[in-house]
């Protein structure tokens, strides 16, 4: 299904039912199918055509999904943007998209100066929030359209260009077709038993693929409460004022919220699912939170290329097999557990984490290398390690791939390591993700300095801050002597983490 059609539906549906809720009133799903249809129409009379990348760079507020859904819903194709990014970095991913549209906020916005110098390209800037010289003015821009309803897209129309991993290099952008992204729809509501009566309450940054459990709740029928940054001493209170049902956290957020509530919290009296998705909890602090949450907590394991593939409900969660697994395949999707060659593994065997079904994604833009590899033999080939009981539960073990999870986050270690290698003082270095309780992997860098050269972990933290974004500078820094690697220069990971026992 086209979701342009979907919104149109729910409109119809469910008219005066709360659709949004934040700190500046309600919206229903009337208001709401009627405001991001005439964004899509504005957008459509500015030139913009089906299939244009429209990218987004915004805050946490309501018209963020106004403008995903809008965007969407109209044929164009959304783009979010990790407002953490330096200008740098987000020129690369507007170029590699080709973007023709930016909706920015005048607090985010990099100079439009330098967009429309680097990005000839980019033909039109929205500005929502607040005036933001040069560019046209959201509520402006509204006011001029009408708001009939899209319903004459193909499922098989481009939705969204997620973008994953690095940022420097060569980006890759995941792409997401409408029909991928009904099929997300499809398991998360089945999977996690949305139902109307539910309140869902996002504490989540909204341009990362999270956004799409909220999406879900709204299919259902569901009311969404936006509430605003994650305080972890607030988190309890922020439950019990929105009335909330379910919410959904990465684990970093709840093991900082578990020390500000109690056994049993009254605060939580309406609440039946906290969602862990984005990284492991290990084990004793999931033991801690179901001991403060009790059976509250589900799990999600899924990925951008491959949303929503497994959930372990709340029910499930009753002993310790069920508390190392990540669930059972959601729905429509097809789990495998490749050997060499990707050749199926029996149950129990370790091995790669292959995934298929309608919504894997349909490959990364104009990379067709990269999308070859990664959906061979028509599986995605996650680059997790995994087991797989026979009865279909899945547990991850490890990990293929180099990329570091740290807060949900992804982070490619090269990144780290040319900023680390640009200081004058460090000759050598290597960076792994290192087992963090906060972070579920913290961003750890083994440095060999320079003859005469003296340790300073904070000098080197600093320096990394001054070119990368805030989340990808190293939380711990190992000087060594040496950096183990093979006869082939590869660096030996296993021995390498080693090290940070003894630096």
């Amino acid at each position: 299904m086209h979701l342009g059609r979907l919104l149109a539906r729910l409109a119809r549906r469910h008219g005066d039912r709360i659709a949004l809720r934040d700190a500046k009133g309600d919206w229903s799903f009337a208001c709401f199918g009627a405001r991001l249809a005439r964004l899509g129409h504005a957008l459509r009379g500015l030139g913009l055509g089906r299939g244009d990348r429209v990218a987004l760079l915004l805050p946490d507020i309501r018209e963020y999904l106004e403008c995903d859904y809008g965007c969407m819903a109209a044929g164009l194709v959304r783009v979010p943007l990790d407002p953490r990014l330096p200008p740098g970095d987000l020129v690369a991913l507007l170029r590699h998209a080709g973007a023709r549209a930016l909706l920015t906020h005048a607090e985010l916005a990099p100079p439009l100066a330098l967009l429309r110098d680097a990005l000839p390209e980019l033909a039109h800037v929205v500005s929502v929030g607040g005036p933001l010289p040069g560019a046209v003015a959201y509520e402006s821009l509204l006011a001029s359209a009408i708001d009939a309803p899209f319903e004459d897209g193909d499922a098989a129309d481009l939705a969204t260009l997620n973008f994953s991993g690095g940022t420097t290099g060569r980006p890759k952008a995941i792409m997401l077709r409408h029909r991928n992204l009904a099929a997300v729809l499809q398991n998360t509501i089945a999977g996690f038993d949305a139902r109307p009566e539910d309140v869902f309450l996002n504490l989540r940054p909204l341009w990362p693929i999270a956004q799409l459990v909220m999406f879900a709740h709204l299919a259902a029928g569901a009311t969404v409460v936006l509430g605003g940054r994650f305080i972890p001493e607030a988190f309890a209170a922020q439950v019990d004022s929105s009335g909330a049902t379910r919410t959904s956290l990465v684990p970093t957020q709840l093991v900082r919220a578990l020390p500000h509530m109690t056994t049993a919290d009254p605060r939580l009296a309406r609440l039946t699912a906290v969602i862990l998705g984005g990284s492991r909890l290990p084990p004793a602090d999931f033991a801690t939170a179901l001991a403060v949450c009790g059976p509250r907590l589900g799990v999600l394991y899924g990925m951008t290329e491959a949303p929503v593939s497994t959930y372990l409900p709340p029910a499930a969660l009753r002993d310790e097999a069920a508390m190392a697994s990540v669930g059972h395949a959601l729905f429509s999707t097809e789990l495998r557990i490749g050997g060499p060659g990707g050749a199926a593994l029996p149950p129990s065997e370790e091995g790669e984490v292959m995934i298929r079904g309608p919504h894997v994604m349909a490959g990364y833009w104009n990379d067709p290398a990269a999308s070859g590899a990664a959906l061979a033999d028509g599986w995605l080939h996650t680059g997790d390690l995994g087991r797989l009981d026979a009865t279909g539960l899945l547990s991850i073990t490890g990990r293929l791939k180099e990329v570091i999870r740290s807060g949900a986050t992804s982070i490619v270690p090269a990144e780290v390591e040319d900023a680390l290698a640009s200081h004058p003082d460090v000759a050598e270095v290597a960076v792994a993700g290192m087992p963090d309780r906060e972070w579920g992997e913290a961003v750890t860098a083994f440095v060999v300095l320079r003859p005469g050269a003296t340790p300073d972990a904070a000098a080197l933290v600093a320096h990394c801050r001054a070119v990368l974004a805030a989340h990808k500078k190293p939380r711990r820094v190992c000087f060594v002597e040496a950096i183990p690697r093979s006869h082939y220069g590869k660096v030996l990971k296993p021995q390498l983490l080693a090290l940070a026992g003894d630096a």
